[in-house]
């Protein structure tokens, strides 16, 4: 009985509170939130840098051996989806406050919300059982059957891990899972457990203190009284000595991008249009890096305009270091559809209602992101 008022409870909390995964079940509603937060779906492509159109996504003269993903959040449960199936393309990831592959299993929002992220007790804990072992064991079998790239193309990959010491939405315990399973597959980690933060994505950029939880869940910490930069951390991890950040203008163009072209539809809960920031150097045909960025649950461009893409971090290190960054973009759905009413990323199965192939390379929503990066990357 205990198990069933469990679940019963759980499914509660995902239909009227969350249905996001990892995202924070005690975050405030869409009516709550600062108005400077919110966006209505036209305001979000009108960007601050004024563009407004809607174009193509391009084709870059990107070094093959230089292409990484990173995510917050859903996404980055998403990122580690991408990164575990896609190995052959992706080089490394990012992640911050995800989790383990196809962490939530068969089990859908539920067990997502349960066992991985999403829901937070009453202790002030975000829930948790480890699904580290069937994790592993899908790995495997779908590393031997195909469906996604050999599980071998992981060792010797840089994996950089983000956990906030007081995150309340995803368990430190869940990252450290993650920490393990990639160890086991011989990834070249770094992980950064030991900041006070909340549940959120870190770079100097981020409007919020370190240790607060809330919308746009972007923050801002400090190591030895010195602001930290953990965007800096990673891509020096992946590509080595860096040219400075460009803390003025950019060069690059942040442009809107077209995502139907590629399947994006409410079926899989994506907005019509994502973004892309385009070094001056890429658009002109030099030899660049590549990065796939996923946002957070609560995070769509319809709901928080541009803080993503420009509170980020990232785009003042690509600008000076030629790295085309792709942020594809969600948008909330509901019943009949697929029940995703905070935007989240699929890493549950949410996509045409259910997709029991969400985590492989055949998941819906992950072959929309996929021919993005085939796209963009000059694959497609």
């Amino acid at each position: 009985m205990a198990n069933v008022v469990r679940t019963l409870a759980v499914f509660l909390i995902y239909v009227f509170l969350c249905g996001c995964g990892a995202s924070v079940s005690g975050a405030p509603p869409v009516s709550a939130l600062s108005s400077s937060h919110v966006a209505s779906a036209t305001g979000a492509q009108m960007i601050a840098d004024g563009r407004s159109s809607v174009t193509h996504l391009g084709h870059y003269n990107i070094d093959p051996s230089k292409t990484f993903v990173a995510g917050i959040s859903s996404g980055g449960f998403a990122a580690v989806q991408m990164h575990v199936a896609h190995s052959a393309t992706f080089k490394g990831a990012a992640v911050y406050a995800g989790g383990v592959y196809w962490c939530a299993g068969a089990g859908g929002a539920v067990q997502a919300l349960a066992d991985c992220g999403g829901e937070t007790l009453p202790t002030g804990e975000a829930s948790y059982h480890s699904t580290l072992v069937p994790s592993e064991e899908y790995l495997n079998v779908q590393s031997s059957l195909g469906t996604i790239d050999p599980s071998s193309n992981l060792k010797g990959q840089p994996v950089y891990l983000w956990s906030g010491t007081n995150d309340t939405v995803v368990n430190p315990l869940e990252m450290a899972d993650l920490d393990s399973e990639y160890t086991k597959y011989g990834a070249n980690i770094q992980f950064d457990n030991a900041f006070p933060a909340e549940h959120g994505w870190e770079s100097p950029d981020g409007q919020l203190a370190c240790g607060t939880l809330g919308s746009p869940y972007m923050i801002a910490c400090s190591q030895n009284n010195a602001v930290y930069d953990s965007v800096h951390t990673w891509l020096s991890m992946f590509l080595g000595k860096l040219r400075p950040r460009n803390d003025g203008t950019l060069s690059g163009k942040l442009l809107t991008f077209d995502q139907t072209q590629f399947g994006a539809s409410p079926n899989v809960s994506m907005s019509p249009t994502g973004s892309v920031f385009v070094p001056r150097d890429c658009a002109q045909g030099a030899l660049c890096t590549f990065v796939l960025a996923l946002h957070g649950c609560l995070q769509e461009a319809s709901l928080i305009g541009d803080l993503w893409v420009t509170e980020a971090g990232i785009n003042e290190w690509a600008d000076k270091n030629r790295i085309v960054v792709v942020y594809p973009d969600t948008i909330a759905s509901s019943a009949p559809g697929p029940t995703n009413p905070q935007a989240c990323f699929d890493w549950w199965g949410y996509s045409n209602q259910y997709d029991p192939n969400y985590a492989i390379k055949s998941g819906l929503q992950m072959t929309v992101l996929y021919a993005m990066v085939q796209r963009a990357t000059g694959a497609q």
